[in-house]
């Protein structure tokens, strides 16, 4: 008998796996093996600090070889800087990823809702201020849902961390996110995975350009853009999130099917506070 494809999910910088929680379990019910690893010095954890990017991508493409010596095929998913993660493995190891799904990329820091500290963070990378400051996380937290926003803003005043992130983000993480970034632009070209890249119109983080830049100069043969009209940044918990699960769903059946798989749709209510 086959082995059942698995799924990495990685989460985006200074959160948690628990903003991919809807994602996995949806995936996880079509029939897939679904992990969302915490990655030392990349998820958030009560005073931790951030590590440099190299040891973020040492351990994705660990878990991705984990992975792939139990299932075999192995299907990688990212959000946001977690995309841009599941990139580099897909660099790292080519020809192996069965396909990619990139969530909500930031190639360009260029949306309608950045703090006014990610606009000025050039001054701060290159001066010991990188390792002190930090750029508090604000409304509306990447979600167009009121609900949603409320929740979270609970959470985040009572725990500093909830389900699209932590409080704050450090200055340092920025930084090494865009270490990151410089050194996937580079290897764009080489990367054959099929992608999907979901993005939402009215993103408060990044705008179309992001994607956009992606579809233009990865490598791959199969590549397609899905546009969200009714989320922002945080896709994975907004207003589409069963759309967006679903579309994942479908595309990685495509790629990697299952030999009985049954998709199964998101209850009617999602219970969010």
């Amino acid at each position: 008998m086959d082995k059942v494809p698995a799924v990495l999910l990685l989460h985006g910088l200074w959160s948690s796996p628990s903003e991919l929680q809807s994602l996995a379990n949806a995936l996880r019910r079509t029939g897939y093996r679904v992990e969302t690893p915490e990655i030392p010095g990349y998820t958030y954890a009560p005073g931790a600090s951030v590590r440099p990017w190299r040891d973020w991508l040492q351990a994705a493409l660990a878990a991705f070889d984990a992975l792939e010596s139990e299932h075999g095929r192995v299907l990688v998913g990212g959000l946001c800087v977690g995309g841009m993660l599941a990139l580099a493995v897909a660099a790292g190891r080519p020809g192996r990823v069965c396909a990619l799904s990139l969530l909500s990329p930031s190639v360009f820091y260029d949306g309608w809702g950045l703090p006014w500290l990610t606009r000025l963070r050039h001054i701060g990378y290159y001066t010991p201020l990188r390792y002190f400051l930090k750029v508090p996380e604000k409304e509306p937290f990447g979600v167009k849902n009121p609900l949603i926003r409320r929740w979270i803003a609970r959470e985040m005043e009572s725990r500093k961390i909830s389900a699209a992130g932590a409080a704050y983000l450090p200055l340092a993480g920025l930084h090494e996110s865009e270490r990151l970034l410089a050194a996937v632009k580079r290897a764009l070209v080489e990367i054959s995975a099929p992608t999907l890249i979901i993005h939402a119109r009215e993103d408060e983080i990044s705008t179309l350009r992001s994607p956009r830049y992606l579809l233009e100069r990865l490598g791959s043969r199969i590549k397609r853009l899905r546009v969200l009209e009714n989320s922002y940044h945080m896709v994975t918990l907004d207003n589409e999130r069963q759309q967006v699960a679903a579309a994942i769903g479908d595309f990685f059946l495509e790629q990697a099917p299952l030999s009985s798989a049954v998709v199964l749709p998101f209850p009617a209510k999602t219970r969010v506070a």
